[in-house]
């Protein structure tokens, strides 16, 4: 199985489900969409990439309620493990994208941006480098003190 980590959509959830032993499941699809330039620079929407995730235990519980509060809608950023089924739909062969989630995490309302754009940096970091560094730090090792970085 391939690693992953991708941002999408929600899609459709399945519910959270138990399984005979009592422990919690739950499965929903998320769509991730490319954004490429055109060639008047425009950026404009790829093609979407659909994937099947799902999540188990306390994390599975907490996420269901979380989307069940936001109407089911919101963006996620999905890290797991990822593997293909091959399947047939009324004589079609498919392909499906199956992903078993490590974690999910839901991004913020406020940063909910199309095209992949789901993260901003912060202003106050934009100015400095690394973490909290003033701007005038300097790099690897050529700041204020003039001590090695590591």
């Amino acid at each position: 199985m391939a690693s992953v980590t991708f941002t999408g959509n929600i899609g459709k959830s399945q519910g959270l489900k138990f399984s005979n032993d009592g422990k919690p499941r739950l499965s929903f699809s998320a769509a991730e969409t490319a954004r490429v330039k055109d060639q008047s620079g425009q950026w404009v929407d790829g093609g979407t990439t659909w994937f099947n995730v799902t999540l188990f235990g306390h994390a599975a519980e907490a996420l269901d309620a979380t989307i069940a509060a936001n109407g089911g809608k919101g963006k996620v950023i999905v890290t797991g493990r990822m593997s293909t089924r091959e399947y047939e739909h009324n004589g079609e062969k498919r392909e499906s994208l199956d992903v078993v989630a490590d974690s999910v995490g839901l991004v913020p309302r406020g940063q909910q941006q199309g095209g992949g754009q789901a993260y901003q940096q912060p202003a106050q970091q934009a100015q400095g480098g690394w973490g909290n560094q003033p701007a005038n730090a300097g790099t690897w090792g050529n700041g204020p003190s003039n001590e090695p970085a590591f």
